[in-house]
């Protein structure tokens, strides 16, 4: 009996043994399946949370800024580009000739492509410079799924031909760009209260915006039509400016305004015609201006405007018309 529980232990001793060597056998081999299979592939998607961008690095123009600040502020410049699926051009001028825009500010990252680590340059039009020190590489993406992290995605002459919108989707972004960063600017102005002013819209010329767009001043409570218009001549501050506003005023450094039966009545004087008025557009985009600046008000339904003493200045310097006097 002893000897057949001795024989048991040892069957089941070796059995023991035999199984931890099988699992431990096993366990090596996932894990150098494992190991083969991280080398193999190496992740070729580009993180964009890892990227640099400093905008002011570039030197770039107010639009230019502005896009730049978008791009790196937006859900975009967080997300994943799947590189693998790009277009691969080894000379610059070859993508340039595909790509139709260009621009003077890009992210930077590292990068593997094809199992070999690259410093990449980013741009905001789907291009993506590699270089691994020797060599450049250029990869332009025209699919949509390669197209989201982008300001806008990658179009060739015939997509466009296609779709010809997308011929103006710069202008487009640029002003969904302008109207997100005008809204953002008005909220910020309404939550504000300065102690014995009052707001007023004061009008500005914006082609990105529609033509009721205006910035907002606080002026003194006496005589608000009066400060909204001096605020006008004022001109714009830089943050305006970057909102896309410009002015249109022709060097009047002075006026005289009175409310009539509700109709305002503004005389401006000005310097020299000949020197600040341009076109007849710029005459347009300043009465409209001022008109809107003064019809704001509940005195006032309609309004009358006169340079230099003349009711007819834009027909009289344009047209060479004979000047009809201000009557007041």
């Amino acid at each position: 009996m002893k000897k057949i529980l001795f024989s048991l232990v040892i069957i089941t001793i070796q059995a023991c043994s035999d199984n931890t060597i099988r699992h431990s056998k096993t366990n090596i081999s996932n894990s150098n399946n494992v190991n083969l299979k991280l080398e193999t592939n190496i992740p070729q998607s580009l993180k964009i949370s890892q990227s640099r961008l400093n905008c002011a690095q570039f030197n770039l123009d107010v639009e230019n800024n502005m896009l730049c600040t978008y791009w790196k502020d937006s859900k975009k410049f967080k997300e994943a580009i799947e590189i693998q699926d790009y277009e691969t051009y080894s000379s610059l001028i070859e993508a340039q000739e595909l790509s139709p825009v260009e621009y003077n500010f890009f992210a930077t990252t590292e990068i593997y492509y094809k199992n070999q680590k690259h410093k990449a340059k980013i741009f905001p039009n789907s291009r993506v410079e590699l270089s691994d020190g020797n060599k450049v590489l250029n990869l332009i993406c025209n699919k949509d799924s390669c197209s989201k992290p982008f300001l806008w995605g990658f179009a060739t002459e015939s997509i466009i031909k296609a779709n010809p919108k997308l011929a103006d989707v710069m202008m487009n972004k640029l002003s969904y760009i302008y109207n997100y960063n005008y809204k953002k600017y008005l909220r910020d102005k309404n939550s504000q209260v300065v102690r014995n002013k009052i707001a007023v819209k004061v009008y500005f010329n914006n082609q990105y915006l529609d033509d009721t767009s205006y910035v907002i001043r606080f002026v003194d409570k006496v005589a608000p039509l009066k400060n909204a218009i001096q605020e006008y001549l004022n001109g714009l501050t830089i943050e305006e400016k970057n909102l896309g506003f410009e002015s249109n005023n022709f060097g009047n450094n002075s006026f005289t305004v009175k409310i009539e039966d509700n109709i305002a009545k503004i005389h401006f004087t000005a310097n020299d015609l000949t020197t600040d008025l341009r076109s007849s557009q710029q005459i347009i985009d300043f009465n409209h201006s001022i008109r809107m600046t003064a019809e704001q008000f509940n005195t006032v339904d309609s309004t009358e405007i006169y340079v230099n003493n003349s009711y007819n200045y834009q027909m009289a310097f344009l047209a060479n018309e004979e000047s009809i006097d201000c009557p007041f």
